[in-house]
């Protein structure tokens, strides 16, 4: 009997059964034709090469791990898996059918997870027979590298669900965070700002070298606007595009008009050679004049992620312990939201969200509970 079913062999799918066979576990990985599991096998072979040429493993362990991984077209071979990961692209007709074909052939007891990054999970499970062991088990890319898994909890979601999940994901090494079923759940939603913020900047007139190099040197790895480039304009602007709308339009989702332009355009980033940065010549050009210093630009940008934060926390969506761990895991951030505001101070972000919407609008209407904490300077509730 396998410990876990992976339904998709795409990216996502393949990371998710190499990171189970790595933790020891047996894997079943379903998908339609033979070619698209080889390309998945290929996946994690490449990957377990990487690691035995680092030296993370060894030649015998990265045979045993492929030995856990068995590859199938047939629905039948997940029947006795006690949880299985949904991994097929982001189409809700074609999850609910999945998730319809497997309650035809597992068990009674058995946790249907879905690894969706921007659907929600209610209406996943609204085609399930038996919706309360439908959650959500978002993964990020990576997988073999990222330690976070999102735990979706959908408004039929059993409790019992949701521990298997966590307990399968804490096998495979990871940290699971619990997290109510809410557009973007806690990274998506949270990350936004960063993007839209220095997408707003340059639109401004400000110059991408400038911002990115503003935000590095407040701890991040990559600025915005390079890792806007990395990930792609039109995947971007698409998270950007299906939050916005379905958060009713609020200001402060507002997609760029920059981006999209860029991307009909084709400039969509490193995959087209261009994007905000030149990657087909030597350097990366830039052009427009810089507005705000560095310090006032990531003061600026830090302070809408702080602002999402305690929306994200005063919604009870998730603990604000988790969305700090959230964001560092599975957004690679220096620090959580909730420990920059008590670094800088939650009247200083206040200030700065009150300068910005007297400028700008209600896209910087700070939270209730952030201009709470400001006005008291009490820690917040967590």
């Amino acid at each position: 009997m396998a410990d876990v079913g992976v339904v998709g062999a795409g990216t996502m799918g393949a990371g998710i059964a190499e990171s189970a066979a790595l933790a020891g576990m047996s894997v079943v990985v379903l998908d339609v034709g033979k070619d698209a599991l080889d390309r998945g096998r290929r996946t994690v072979e490449k990957d377990l090469d990487r690691r035995v040429k680092k030296g993370r493993i060894s030649e015998d362990e990265r045979g045993e791990t492929l030995n856990r991984i068995s590859m199938t077209t047939s629905l039948k071979d997940l029947a006795d898996a006690p949880l299985i990961v949904e991994a097929v692209v982001e189409d809700l007709d074609l999850k609910k059918k999945v998730f319809a074909d497997l309650e035809g052939v597992v068990g009674a007891d058995a946790v249907l997870a879905s690894n969706t990054s921007s659907l929600s999970v209610a209406g996943i499970a609204a085609g399930a027979t038996h919706p309360e062991r439908v959650v959500g088990m978002h993964f990020f890319n990576p997988v073999p590298a990222m330690k976070l898994v999102e735990v979706v909890t959908g408004p039929s979601t059993a409790p019992e669900a949701v521990c298997r999940t966590e307990e399968v994901a804490e096998g495979l090494g990871k940290t699971p965070i619990r997290v109510s079923d809410t557009p973007g759940f806690v990274v998506n939603r949270v990350a936004r700002p960063f993007y839209l913020e220095a997408l707003r900047m340059v639109e401004a007139g400000g110059k991408p070298g400038e911002v990115d190099v503003a935000l590095r040197g407040a701890g991040f790895r990559m600025g915005p606007l390079e890792l806007a480039d990395l990930i792609g304009m039109d995947v971007n602007l698409a998270v950007s595009e299906s939050l916005f709308e379905r958060y009713y339009y609020a200001p402060r989702f507002r997609p760029s008009f920059l981006q999209r332009s860029m991307v009909e355009a084709g400039t969509l980033g490193r995959k087209s050679g261009r994007g905000f940065y030149d990657y087909g010549g030597e350097g990366q050009g830039e052009t427009g004049q810089g507005t705000e210093d560095t310090g006032e630009i990531a003061l600026r940008v830090i302070s809408c992620i702080v602002n999402e934060a305690f929306l994200t926390f005063s919604e009870g969506v998730a603990t604000a312990e988790d969305i700090d761990q959230a964001m560092k895991l599975g957004a690679n951030y220096p620090k959580g939201p909730f420990e920059w505001a008590e670094e800088l101070g939650a009247e200083t972000i206040v200030r700065k969200l009150d300068s910005m919407r007297e400028a700008h609008g209600d896209a910087y209407l700070a939270a209730p509970l952030l201009r709470e904490r400001a006005a008291s300077g009490g820690e917040t509730a967590r």
